[in-house]
């Protein structure tokens, strides 16, 4: 070998060796300590596709997001965030932000849940792929990885310990997995409150993260419908801390609230009114505002452990989200129309939305009760039907009887706490169902009608149920996916089918049902009934109900913004749904209680009440059953089996809990 070429090599090799010494020095150097705000300034960069505002990030651009980001850092022992904010005010960037931290600079099995399957793809798509390709120290780190084959849509893996799971709330399966250090949860108001035979979907997620000491979860979401929004709820439950900025004028610190907001003079132009001095207070202070503004909370004691953080529209950056200006005119252009004054109160202000033009209390139902017992059929109900609900390990089931106008009256109301996956529940309900009530002449009334729910997991045992022909004219339905659909649809459709995809005659027959607009039907009643008289109110309750009862008919509200009815927090709704599906019994072609005349109501009074009500008392032997002697339209299904004959003996008072 030439001297000249040992040489070479030789200094090739020392400065290999010098090159490995460098870097095992660098791995072994204690990591240098960062926040995740310090972590964005000094590595994010801001995609065109994601935000208005292309380049480097700059955490003095929205100083209210410091400290957020700040108790998201390792070293902060905040474990839970929660931001119930506006939208256009940079929440979602602080939990990019993190995300980036994690990945960078703290590596951890860390899970991103939004709120559907469906909605991962997506958030996957606008969201994280701009943060990775644009972010320089996450492009190459993840480089080696993509060729690797180790990523995938809903999984990024990543040096160390580092792992991104993305998840969806509706998913049980995408949430059970490997224990998970950091969780960032977006649009949470979006979740749902329950998924079905697992339990509370917050909860599931919390339960991933019970191994680590430092675990954190950041809850994030514009707010929906008072009593209905989980940012609300885990808001209440924090330190409540709101921003306070200086006054120009008095230098006080305070709070910007809608209600300040003067625009009497000046539409485009408005300008705040100081809650201490009332000093006038223009758009163009708010930079300088900001800057100076700190985080306050209003339960200093939960501090440590839970932060909640609220922050509207008024606090947007020049140049970020809309001026207050343009807050004004779409608050104006909202007055009129519902759905967009919630989106406003939502997503401009920050705040839950409550309608109080419909607002019905649990106690008020309660107050109206009257004096009448269970299974006991008052003068003026003439037709009685019933609606089932089922749930994992119960059924519940109400009676209600039917009057002139759709006056009603709740009859009985129950959960049967047995299985529906058992025969023996389900022979208990049909023999339930089957046992006649009598009025207060003596005349004996049956259930001429039964609506059950074959959505969840029992629908194989719902329709096996309804072939049996149970009782009379029980129909097994299903919510319409659309609103404002009739209570009832017009025609059944067919669901059993033979080997040969033909439907089999006299097959089970699946009805759709506009539960949305029951609901509404209801809530319009009750609101209704507040200060009518007892003789003209539309719905009665029996004194002998539960309280559990009152609190299940209002378990549900209706959301505007996205034209559905929605659980309330920490409510169950099988109250309000079998209502629901006993109205929907009562627009069954045989019956359609909704339409009939005044004359079918008199024939049978004369059936049922004969004498009227001074015949109480003087019943004579039993009249024949309204359903097969008075039928109110010609049938539109095959022709009934004799329903089985109720037992002599008095179990159904016993079993209850």
């Amino acid at each position: 070998m030439a001297d000249g070429a040992g040489i070479d090599l030789r200094a090739q090799l020392a400065n290999g060796h010098a090159a490995l010494l460098a870097a095992v020095a660098q791995a072994a150097a204690p990591r240098r300590r960062l926040t995740v705000s310090q972590w964005a300034d000094a590595h994010r960069w801001l995609s065109g596709k994601a935000s208005s505002e292309r380049g480097r990030w700059h955490t003095s651009r929205t100083p209210y997001l410091r400290e957020i980001m700040d108790c998201l850092s390792e070293s902060s022992p905040v474990q839970r965030v929660v931001i119930m904010k506006s939208a256009q005010i940079g929440a979602t960037e602080v939990g990019l932000n993190w995300v980036g931290y994690a990945m960078h600079h703290a590596p951890c099995p860390m899970l991103v849940v939004v709120p559907t399957i469906e909605s991962r793809e997506r958030w996957g798509i606008q969201r994280l792929g701009p943060l990775l390709k644009e972010t320089d120290v996450l492009a190459e780190l993840l480089s080696h990885r993509t060729r690797d084959g180790k990523n995938r849509q809903d999984i990024k893996d990543f040096p160390g310990d580092g792992l991104l799971i993305l998840g969806g709330a509706n998913s049980a399966a995408s949430l059970a997995s490997m224990p998970i250090k950091w969780v960032l949860s977006d649009e949470v108001d979006r979740f749902p409150w329950e998924l079905r035979g697992e339990g509370d979907t917050i909860g599931i997620i919390d339960q991933r993260t019970q191994n680590f000491r430092r675990r954190k979860h950041c809850l994030i979401s514009t707010p929906t419908v008072k009593d209905a929004s989980r940012i609300e709820n885990e808001f209440s439950e924090s330190d409540q801390r709101h921003y306070y900025v200086p006054c120009p004028e008095c230098g006080e610190g305070i709070t910007l609230k809608w209600e300040n907001l003067d625009w009497t003079k000046d539409q485009k132009h408005p300008v705040y009114l100081c809650e201490c001095c009332g000093g006038i207070i223009e758009e163009h202070h708010k930079d300088d505002m900001l800057a100076q503004g700190v985080w306050k909370p209003a339960r200093p004691e939960m501090s440590d452990i839970t932060r909640g953080y609220h922050i509207n529209g008024l606090y947007s950056p020049s140049g970020l989200g809309y001026t207050w200006g343009e807050l004004v005119r779409q608050f104006k252009t909202a007055q009129h129309d519902k759905p967009k004054l919630q989106r406003f109160v939502n997503t401009a202000l920050g705040e839950v939305w409550e309608d109080r033009s419909r607002d019905v209390k649990p106690r008020e139902l309660q107050d109206r009760a009257e004096a009448y017992r269970l299974r006991e059929v008052p003068p003026g109900c003439l037709i009685i039907t019933a609606g089932l609900d089922t749930q994992d390990d119960r059924i519940a089931l109400q009676l209600v009887g039917w009057g002139r106008g759709e006056r009603c009256w709740v009859l009985d109301w129950f959960e049967y706490p047995e299985s529906p996956a058992s025969p023996a529940t389900w022979r208990f309900i049909a023999e339930y169902l089957n046992r006649p009530l009598e009025n207060a002449w003596g005349r004996r009334m049956y259930v001429e009608a039964t609506a059950v729910d074959s959505g969840g997991h029992f629908t194989h045992e719902v329709y096996s149920w309804v072939r049996t022909e149970p009782a009379r004219r029980v129909i097994a339905i299903k919510g319409a996916n659309t609103p404002n659909r009739p209570i009832l649809a017009g025609r059944p459709k067919a669901v059993d089918v033979n080997i040969g995809g033909k439907t089999i005659k006299h097959g089970v027959s699946l009805w759709q049902v506009g539960s949305d607009t029951a609901k509404h039907t209801l809530v319009n009643r009750l609101h209704a009934d507040k200060d009518a008289p007892l003789d003209e109110r539309m719905i009665h309750f029996s004194q002998d109900l539960p309280d559990e009862y009152f609190e299940q008919m209002l378990g549900k509200v209706f959301n505007p913004d996205r034209n559905k009815w929605i659980p309330r927090r920490g409510r169950r709704a099988e109250g309000m749904d079998t209502w629901s599906y006993a109205c929907a019994a009562s627009h069954h072609p045989a019956l359609r209680v909704h339409a009939l005349r005044s004359k079918d109501w008199d024939a049978l009074e004369r059936q049922l009440q004969p004498g009227g009500l001074a015949a109480i008392g003087d019943a004579d032997s039993e009249a024949p059953e309204p359903s097969e002697e008075n039928d109110r339209s010609k049938e539109q299904t095959r022709p009934k089996k004799k329903p089985r004959k109720a037992r002599a003996n008095d179990e159904f008072s016993d079993w209850r809990v």
